[in-house]
């Protein structure tokens, strides 16, 4: 699912381009903000695993292919998307795309992602089995969000310069309408059930909801302030926004588009997050470098991640994934026993390693007479490496 990245920029320039400055930092500032201890005491850890993984830098957007392992993560400051295999968690490619990537949105049934190159006032859409950019299509001013209906293949796009979402089919890239919103446009969540996508309008407060048939806005309505993040839970009938400047998530009914209440968190929540199989809703705490985990209306668990995190993304495993800007990074947190549960615990001190158990990545090596090896000449066989150093 997609999982919007924040949104940097909303007020332009006389030039009618957005101001440089990032506006979440700038409201977190403004409100007092500071990279500290949460105003409440912390939901306990619960012994969550969380692993971290080097990409570019400042990522924000994430978007994550549960049933071919893979996960897609825009870098904003890099112009580029890293594609790494959730099994192993290493780098299957860096995919150079436009100006400033944010949200990433995918459609695993047409192998296609979508990138937000929020300065080109386009989308990059890259295929999943290149890892190459196959084509790029004209939206509104400064994407920031990004989602795809698996179900119709419709592409929503919220252009927060613009305050618009533009729609597009997926299978021809055609733009098939755009659709004005309130101020500020960005994170976006469809509701395949429901043919519905949702878009948070930043500036507003509120959230559009656009249905998918007639590309028309069919309700808005009120949420926190500033809201970022979107996700939604069709088989549970809920969605989360992370409200940045309130401290909290509003949950809302998706049939009759209304809230059901709020959960406060830690301090600026930008990101969200869903797990279709335990219905649970995560959101990131730029300000505090931590996950808060939402099951129902409460916060049950928190997790700690790098700084500054944002974007989020989920899949039915119960891995976690988070962008971190300030540690040009991504977390992931593992949220229930995988299949290594069973095993010992390491001796202290001693930190087991994320590859034990898994397949060995390929690669390449030469012998002392020079000769190249490759790990696929020896599948099937048993290989013992032998790792030395002398001094």
């Amino acid at each position: 699912m997609n999982a919007p990245a924040r949104k940097k920029h909303i007020f332009r320039r006389k030039a009618g381009r957005p101001a440089p400055a990032a506006l979440i930092a700038a409201l977190v500032s403004l409100a007092g903000f500071t990279v500290a201890a949460p105003s409440h005491p912390a939901a306990p850890s619960g012994g969550l695993k969380v692993h971290t993984v080097l990409v570019g830098n400042e990522p924000e957007g994430i978007a994550v292919d549960a049933v071919a392992g893979r996960a897609y993560i825009a870098s904003s400051r890099s112009d580029m998307v890293t594609a790494i295999d959730t099994t192993t968690r290493m780098r299957l490619a860096t995919i150079p795309v436009g100006h400033e990537p944010l949200g990433v949105g995918i459609d695993p049934g047409i192998g296609r992602v979508y990138v937000c190159d929020s300065l080109n006032d386009r989308i990059s859409v890259i295929d999943t089995k290149t890892l190459r950019v196959v084509a790029t299509v004209p939206v509104g001013i400064y994407p920031a969000g990004v989602a795809a209906n698996p179900v119709t293949h419709r592409v929503y796009v919220g252009n927060s310069g613009s305050d618009d979402v533009t729609v597009i089919d997926g299978t021809d890239l055609k733009v098939l309408a755009t659709v004005k919103t309130r101020t500020a446009a960005g994170s976006i969540a469809v509701d395949p059930k429901r043919d519905r996508a949702y878009c948070s309008n930043f500036g507003d407060a509120s959230m559009s909801v656009i249905d998918g048939k007639t590309n028309r806005v069919i309700d808005t309505f009120k949420v926190g302030l500033v809201p970022c993040a979107v996700v939604v839970d069709p088989d549970a009938g809920r969605g989360y926004v992370a409200n940045s400047l309130q401290n909290s998530v509003t949950v809302f009914d998706l049939e009759r588009n209304r809230p059901l209440g709020e959960v406060t968190v830690e301090r600026a929540p930008v990101g969200m997050a869903l797990d279709p199989a335990t219905h649970r809703a995560y959101t990131s705490n730029r300000g505090t470098g931590r996950v808060s985990i939402i099951d129902g209306m409460k916060v049950v668990a928190t997790a700690t991640v790098g700084k500054a995190p944002g974007g989020m993304a989920a899949d039915s495993a119960g891995h976690v994934y988070v962008s971190n800007a300030g540690s040009n990074t991504v977390s992931v947190i593992d949220d229930r026993l995988g299949p290594d549960a069973a095993m010992a615990p390491p001796p202290a001190g001693v930190v087991r390693s994320a590859l034990v158990g898994q397949p060995l990545p390929s690669f390449r090596l030469r012998d002392v007479n020079g000769k190249e090896h490759t790990l696929d000449e020896y599948r099937g066989k048993i290989l013992m490496l032998n790792f030395f150093a002398s001094w």
